[in-house]
């Protein structure tokens, strides 16, 4: 009787363990689906993020009379306090966010973005050079060189094509964790009409380390556009085109942004699954 009591009792610990660890495991270790969203979240977050470096700088050259105003002019989203400094003799621009500000589509930079450059923003074989100093935008803190050289423009379908190059790249978020990545990307400027305003189109990819230190490859497999007016509304996500994501120990990813409209959802493709989720702040 007693071993039987005795083998009861074995039984009930053995259960009470295995509940105690499952339970564990569903609590400490992300889902699949989790895992994805957030890396497809970083991978747009990161495109979002280098656009718009470029618009801020951009908007630097617009307002020293450094562009060709009859071409493409952006609309501007710095805050009053922002101070851009412009030495000619140097070619180069300080923009100076300070203690940072918040800009009108409610993106908070603060810090200082330097832009040295060998031309007019719009003029073909221009090279515009960009690196940080304690830069951040919402929180994430931004470091690299980044590149971009203007490759000329397309009299029959009116655009510009950049050529942009991101090396020694890193975001940090303020929990400390941080993705580190090199890019390589090719970007269309298409001049604006009256439905989209300006056109953005980009291929290329990148290559780096995810927040969890696992390396990631990164691919655009169908062009990546953006709209001037999602930009606008606050969505900085692609209105079309395919990006695949592979992770170390992973299957690969493909992350589908759809046809048109201005939204954060995308279908994202992985291990035989296919499901549509809305895309959060990385």
């Amino acid at each position: 009787m007693k071993l039987k009591h005795l083998s009861q009792s074995i039984l009930l610990l053995t259960f009470g363990l295995w509940i105690i660890s499952s339970c564990q495991n569903e609590d400490t270790s992300p889902t699949p689906q989790l895992e994805e969203t957030n890396e497809t979240a970083q991978e747009v977050d990161l495109t979002a993020t280098l656009e718009d470096i470029d618009d801020v700088t951009l908007t630097g050259f617009q307002r020293n009379g450094f562009t060709d105003r009859t071409l493409v002019t952006m609309e501007e989203d710095l805050c009053e306090k922002v101070s851009i400094t412009w030495m000619p003799g140097e070619k180069k621009m300080i923009i100076d966010f300070g203690e940072g500000c918040t800009s009108p589509r409610g993106v908070v930079r603060k810090g200082k973005i330097i832009v040295t450059y060998t031309g007019r923003y719009w003029t073909p074989g221009t090279k515009i050079t960009t690196r940080f100093e304690n830069y951040y935008v919402d929180e994430r803190k931004i470091e690299g060189i980044r590149v971009v050289t203007n490759e000329g423009f397309n009299e029959n379908d009116k655009f510009f094509t950049f050529k942009t190059v991101v090396e020694g790249g890193k975001i940090t978020w303020p929990d400390g964790t941080f993705r580190t990545f090199e890019a390589r990307h090719t970007k269309k400027v298409f001049l604006p009409n009256s439905e989209r305003g300006v056109m953005y189109v980009i291929t290329g990819g990148s290559k780096g380390k995810n927040r969890n230190g696992n390396e990631f490859v990164s691919e655009i497999t169908s062009p990546l556009v953006f709209f001037e007016r999602c930009i606008k509304s606050g969505i900085r996500v692609p209105s079309k085109g395919i990006l695949q994501i592979q992770v170390q120990g992973r299957e690969k990813m493909t992350i589908d942004f759809g046809e048109t409209g201005c939204d954060k959802e995308v279908t994202i493709t992985a291990n035989g699954e296919t499901k549509t989720v809305t895309l959060p702040r990385s």
